[in-house]
């Protein structure tokens, strides 16, 4: 193909008007086009880092109050126990001193989207639970959670920690 060759004035007036645009012109809109999406694709993936940072940025906190949670827990359990029902009436007070502290410290993490996995009669799935001990069981089907010796908890569908258990054989 041959190029028609304009005269100089009509030239620059064909470039001003955008009926030319000069090679290097192409190039530029490409990339300022993949520069547009480069930047839409940042944009987005900060987005999503931002909200998975705001979900986490609790958790190693909560993990350290789930601890104080298993020590209330014991403690309210050796409490309440049957031999221990007959004490005193200090006891008592002490019992629902330590289940109102309980409470309101479960609720405050139920409130941050923290919550107990279900272990106790479940099948055994290492996605959640974290066997510790094998023990016969008669009234028990083989591959099920029999004791939970620990609680596990999850942050929203994140696993915090793991139940401990102890699974049927």
């Amino acid at each position: 193909m041959k190029e028609i060759k304009l005269n100089p004035v009509a030239e620059l007036a064909a470039y001003k008007t955008g009926i030319l645009k000069p090679d290097c012109a192409k190039e530029d809109e490409e990339r300022y086009l993949r520069l547009v999406a480069e930047f839409d694709n940042f944009r987005k993936r900060s987005s999503r880092q931002y909200s998975q940072l705001i979900k986490s940025a609790n958790e190693e906190i909560i993990l350290e109050i789930l601890n104080v949670v298993d020590d209330f827990q014991r403690a309210l359990e050796s409490l309440s126990a049957p031999d221990n029902r007959n004490k005193s009436d200090d006891c008592e007070n002490i019992l629902a001193g330590m289940r109102l502290i309980y409470d309101k410290l479960t609720a405050v993490l139920k409130n941050r989207g923290v919550r107990e996995i279900e272990a106790l009669n479940q099948p055994f799935d290492p996605h959640y639970h974290e066997a510790v001990m094998q023990s016969p069981s008669e009234d028990h089907e083989e591959g099920t959670v029999i004791n939970v010796v620990s609680q596990g908890y999850m942050l929203d569908d994140k696993v915090l920690r793991h139940a401990k258990v102890v699974v049927a054989s």
